[in-house]
This record gives C-alpha cells, structure tokens and sequence, in this order.
C-alpha cells in the first residue's frame, strides 16, 4: 500500500519571503551571510511543514540552486 501525504500548504507571504532571500542569497558573495540566510529560511519553513520533519541546510541550499 503507498503511503500518501497531505500537500504542503504554504501561506502566500512565505512564499514571497522565500523568493526574496532566494534572491538574497544569490546576490550575496560571502558564503557566511549566504549561509545565515539558508538558516532563516530553513527555520521559516519548518514552521509550516508537519511536526517531525527534517530540513537540513544542504536541502535548503540545493532548492534555491535548483530554484534559481
């Protein structure tokens, strides 16, 4: 039997502060600032995906790659 999951359901404002510190993070050439700002945004969306889930970092870093 396939597991199914229930969409995600991500407000409108945080998907435009995604976009905005997907931007950021692309214009910034300090890897540190680049880095804080993956760690915002991984703690931004945690807050709206389901208890227990795991979004490492590297997870964030290659969504705003494959998103760019």
């Amino acid at each position: 039997m396939p597991i199914t999951r229930k969409p995600l359901e991500i407000p409108p404002a945080i998907a435009r502060q995604f976009e905005a510190d997907m931007r950021a993070y692309h214009a910034e050439r300090d890897g540190i600032m680049r880095g804080r700002i993956a760690v915002g945004t991984r703690h931004m969306l945690l807050e709206h995906m389901p208890a227990g889930t795991k979004l490492r970092l590297s997870e964030v870093e290659k969504l705003f790659e494959l998103m760019r």
